[in-house]
């Protein structure tokens, strides 16, 4: 045990012996582990949480044989609702409660409440246990590239503790490519870690440069968007090492990443409770998606029963893994798919890490946000408000995408009652009317 482990809380280490008793258990197990704990969310969310105490009737519960059917008593639930209920879902004392927000693959920025003692150290023991599976172990350096902003102007800043160099995907462009290829050279990092828009980015960028690491990473790992065969195939191509995926968000109620032996996504069956709705629709290879509702277990200050994630899923056609692991496995999740804006260079930015990576205090009184472009440099944010709209919120969003955008952007702000979506109720976060494509491609 590394002295960085000996610093964390106690509910990671019991979440990570308890991923290591059950990780290889059979399915018929790790089936009871979970009606357990589906058990203990329902009882705790009944007797605690104001919303579930007034729709769902007691005597049904002392009469259910089965957590898995009394389930399905519960409404869904969705963003929308949990806005106008939100102090209805709460429970426990304000010190508890640590304020969070989402952007969501929807489009729809989303405010909640997580337990500020248990949620997060939680969520670290899964990540880690994850990415143990492509040889990672707490301490080993890490090169990220996502939402964060180094201090100071700085190209790099260093997290000691967790032992991660974060760089700005804001200034990657090629006229600063050798500057991000030199510092991670100098860093050596095991691992890189970052949006597959960033990190493809970054391996699209060096290919045109002609630009190689030293030394290459164990291993790439990229989350919070969809990552794309031939986005996989080049960083692969440029980093001669495996990209490791997997599939979470925000709110802690579904998480699954891919394995030692394969690309499907094992879906966690101790950390919540994932239910497949029908669509009705298809995906380009004749698979059936289907909406995924998930109810978490880790996060009894606000706890979420039959979400309405506003993601899809399609299913692996064998759901019997080489690894050994007992999990759902999922082909595809159709989330968040990354999307790129292009400034007055023709260079691109990551509209995930400008958006939703900074976490805009302004997204509780938003109901909907995308982007419009079809002229380089000159970008339109349009966003759909709800009640608890806030000018100050908006003012700090506003400023802080001017600090980081600078002078590469004409911004507009407007407003508006819709969101465009697609036939399965999917929203992109960017209108795009450019070849993104070709500004990819172009050579120096």
């Amino acid at each position: 045990m590394s002295l960085r482990e000996l610093l964390l809380s106690i509910p990671y280490f019991e979440k990570k012996k308890f991923l290591r008793e059950t990780e290889f258990l059979s399915a018929e197990k790790l089936h009871q582990i979970q009606a357990e704990s589906l058990v203990r969310v329902i009882n705790h969310a009944v007797t605690n949480a104001p919303y579930y105490r007034k729709r769902i009737d007691l005597s049904e519960m002392r009469t259910s044989t089965s957590p898995f059917e009394l389930i399905k008593k519960f409404p869904v639930i969705d963003k929308d609702c949990i806005r106008k209920h939100i102090n209805e879902f709460l429970w426990g004392s304000k010190i508890r409660r640590i304020r969070a927000t989402t952007g969501g693959s929807t489009g729809q920025p989303f405010v909640f409440y997580m337990d500020r003692f248990r949620t997060r150290q939680m969520e670290k023991a899964f990540i880690f246990d994850q990415w143990s599976r492509v040889g990672y172990r707490l301490g080993d350096p890490i090169f990220n590239l996502r939402g964060r902003i180094p201090n100071k102007q700085r190209l790099i800043q260093h997290d000691r503790f967790f032992n991660t160099y974060f760089a700005s995907s804001f200034n990657l462009k090629f006229t600063t490519i050798k500057k991000y290829v030199d510092e991670i050279n100098k860093i050596k990092p095991k691992y890189l870690h970052g949006y597959p828009s960033t990190i493809y980015q970054l391996a699209s960028l060096m290919n045109r440069a002609n630009l190689k690491l030293k030394r290459s990473p164990k291993a790439i790992f990229c989350g919070s968007e969809k990552l794309f065969t031939y986005q996989r195939e080049l960083i692969e191509k440029v980093f001669f090492s495996r990209v490791y995926s997997w599939y979470g968000h925000s709110e802690y109620l579904v998480l699954g990443g891919e394995c030692e032996n394969s690309n499907s996504l094992h879906i966690y069956p101790q950390y919540g409770y994932t239910e497949l709705f029908p669509t009705g629709t298809k995906n380009a290879y004749g698979k059936d998606i289907y909406e995924i509702v998930a109810t978490g277990f880790n996060n009894y200050i606000m706890p979420l029963i039959r979400y309405r994630t506003g993601d899809y899923a399609v299913l692996s056609d064998n759901q019997i893994c080489s690894c050994g692991r007992n999990y759902l496995l999922f082909d595809e999740v159709i989330g968040r798919e990354q999307e790129f804006v292009v400034d007055l260079q023709g260079e691109l930015v990551s509209a995930t890490s400008l958006i939703f990576g900074q976490h805009f205090r302004v997204f509780e009184g938003l109901n909907g946000l995308y982007l419009e472009q079809s002229v380089p440099g000159e970008l339109k944010i349009l966003m759909k408000k709800n009640s608890v709209f806030n000018e100050n919120d908006f003012s700090e969003m506003r400023s802080r995408i001017t600090v980081l955008l600078g002078d590469r952007f004409k911004v507009i702000y407007d407003f508006t009652d819709e969101i465009p979506r697609s036939s399965i109720g999917k929203a992109k976060l960017v209108k795009q009317q450019l070849d993104i494509d070709r500004f990819f491609q172009k050579k120096a």
